[in-house]
């Protein structure tokens, strides 16, 4: 796989979305293509990228970048909803869409169709298997996993899950490219959550756990993991900025591939049922996170 001279970002420039597209932007000369099927989704991710926590300008008013760099990032920036047009010319494909097989498989399928000859598609799944999601694709040895971490922009690590399927030169040329834009990337074996997946979300899951029981809340949990274990956000925080919908969606499918260790605990169905899906900010249409769905205040250290 040659150097990306155009990506393309599948998924509205959402949570993930909106970061992998400012890593690309910021770190290489690619043009970056946002696309989705709803307008709504594509300006959203748009004004993310441009504007938002992460985003360019806030990037030249705290000094990162200068107002020129932004200047060329931007235009290079552009977002549609015709996928014949966002897909036009692309080398490199990064599929952001919910962690449902259905849905993934659909988008991915779309974009193969859709894409030149020898495109290569890396699925930001968190939790399914990349056999799984390539089994319905013409050429399902272009498939790879990179699985990043919120904040995308920031955080170095991603975690590059490879097939049975997968061709060597797709898979080198992917990390090849994570390695050029200042990522970390850690190739693993294909498997249902891979390891930070099946790793995380059971820390996750037994914090919901051990509010359910009443042995502590939200924000004396997020006040113990940053203070006591140094993490930069609390658990309930990471849930509401990084899309609870995520995590739920992954949970199901580790429940059930992997069985009940890995079961979603019964306050997290009543949370997802009720519409708290993550901060309406990085989530629009949602209700809002679980300090809202609690109905707690945040604790003085919360961030």
């Amino acid at each position: 796989m040659r150097p990306p001279t155009k990506i393309a970002i599948i998924g509205g420039g959402g949570v993930m979305g909106h970061g992998i597209a400012l890593s690309c932007l910021q770190q290489s000369a690619a043009q970056v293509s946002i696309i989705s099927h709803r307008q709504e989704s594509v300006d959203h991710g748009i004004d993310l990228i441009l504007n938002g926590r992460f985003g360019l300008a806030r990037g030249v008013e705290k000094g990162r970048i200068t107002e020129e760099h932004a200047d060329e990032a931007r235009a290079r920036l552009s977002g549609t909803t015709s996928w014949e047009e966002g897909l036009e010319g692309v080398d490199l494909i990064f599929e952001t869409v919910p962690e449902i097989v259905d849905i993934k498989h659909d988008v991915l399928t779309t974009a193969e169709r859709l894409s030149p000859e020898g495109a290569v598609i890396a699925t930001n799944t968190s939790s399914i298997l990349i056999a799984e999601l390539a089994a319905p694709l013409e050429d399902p040895s272009l498939l790879v996993g990179t699985h990043w971490f919120y904040p995308a922009n920031v955080l170095p690590l991603v975690e590059v899950a490879r097939s049975s399927f997968v061709n060597d030169d797709a898979l080198t040329g992917v990390v090849d490219y994570l390695r050029a834009i200042g990522k970390r990337p850690v190739v693993v074996k294909d498997s249902p959550g891979f390891f930070m997946t099946r790793f995380i979300n059971n820390y996750l899951a037994e914090a919901i756990r051990l509010v359910e029981l009443g042995i502590a809340g939200p924000a004396e949990i997020d006040e113990m993991v940053k203070t006591g274990l140094g993490w930069p956000m609390g658990v309930f925080e990471l849930l509401d900025a990084s899309s609870f919908e995520a995590f739920y969606h992954a949970q199901e499918y580790l429940n059930e591939t992997l069985g009940e260790r890995y079961a979603v605990p019964p306050l997290a169905h009543q949370a997802f049922k009720a519409g708290y899906l993550g901060s309406s900010d990085a989530k629009p249409g949602s209700r809002g996170g679980w300090y809202d769905f609690l109905g707690v205040e945040r604790s003085d250290g919360s961030s």
